[in-house]
């Protein structure tokens, strides 16, 4: 099966008796149905489950615990192998890469019940790798449509990014929901643009399409509402922990700061110490 998210076209091969509609249904408004489209262009990497477990030997880079799963982060010679459980209890699921994750082989349980999702977690780990070495970037964060342009929200765990963007759909006419978790940015002919994907985190918000970035602003909650712009510096600052990068991978850190670097300098990026009100709302948008 083959879908194109941002703009971006990968395959995902899975095997003969497995559903891909059912496996992935936050997919399904970003497959590939126009034949011409189908069979031409670049793909960003494939992804192939059908090889069998694979053992390749490495030295562990990274070990976390997220809303992916257990996710353990190999170097070997040739790329990175990643495994992910859904706790550190469950059953193994590993993938192997080359560097810039354009081959991608991996082994799915299927008799794990959390199967489904851990193909999930890996193609959000592939597409925002991948994406890196082209022209965007993968982010944590909250996006909203508004006249034709986006602008998203970010900040840590808990800080409200779902809840600020939820008060412009009720108090900012003409808004949207994109997306809440995880929305791509693209930097295409020196305009940034945020694009919704298939991961969205807890909110089921899957929309095919891409708007020219307004504002990005990094939320913390605050006994009143105040805000600010942030120097080129204080900006580069405040995306980098929403990113997604193999930081301990020289090349894919470097391009990620190279996109930072030119979203610091050509886009609006704002501070906004906030309660969770329609007074925050309009002092972030009134601002622009």
């Amino acid at each position: 099966m083959r879908y194109k998210v941002a703009n971006h076209l990968f395959e995902v091969v899975l095997p003969s008796e497995a559903n891909a509609e059912q496996l992935l249904p936050s997919f399904r408004p970003f497959i590939c149905i126009d034949e011409d489209e189908d069979e031409t262009g670049p793909l960003l990497f494939l992804f192939d489950t059908t090889s069998p477990y694979p053992r390749e030997e490495g030295v562990v880079i990274e070990e976390s615990e997220n809303d992916m799963g257990h996710i353990t982060i190999w170097k070997t010679i040739q790329g990175y192998r990643i495994e992910a459980k859904h706790t550190v209890a469950n059953k193994p699921h590993a993938m192997i890469t080359d560097r810039e994750f354009r081959a991608i082989r991996a082994s799915i349980q299927w008799d794990d019940e959390y199967a489904s999702q851990i193909l999930y977690s890996m193609l959000r780990i592939a597409f925002s790798q991948a994406l890196l070495r082209e022209d965007g970037i993968g982010i944590h964060a909250s996006a909203v449509g508004h006249n034709g342009e986006c602008f998203l929200f970010l900040g840590k765990s808990g800080t409200g990014k779902s809840t600020h963007a939820s008060l412009w759909l009720q108090h900012v006419e003409n808004s949207e929901l994109i997306n809440d978790d995880n929305p791509a940015i693209r930097i295409q002919d020196n305009i940034a643009y945020a694009y919704g994907t298939p991961w969205s985190g807890k909110t089921p918000c899957y929309k095919n399409i891409g708007l020219p970035i307004a504002k990005i602003t990094r939320l913390q909650q605050a006994p009143a509402n105040s805000h600010r712009y942030l120097s080129e510096v204080e900006a580069f600052t405040a995306l980098l922990p929403s990113c997604s990068a193999i930081k301990q991978d020289n090349n894919l850190y470097e391009k990620l700061c190279e996109k930072l670097t030119w979203l610091a300098e050509h886009t609006a990026i704002a501070y906004l110490q906030c309660l969770p009100n329609k007074e925050a709302v309009m002092l972030n948008k009134e601002t622009l």
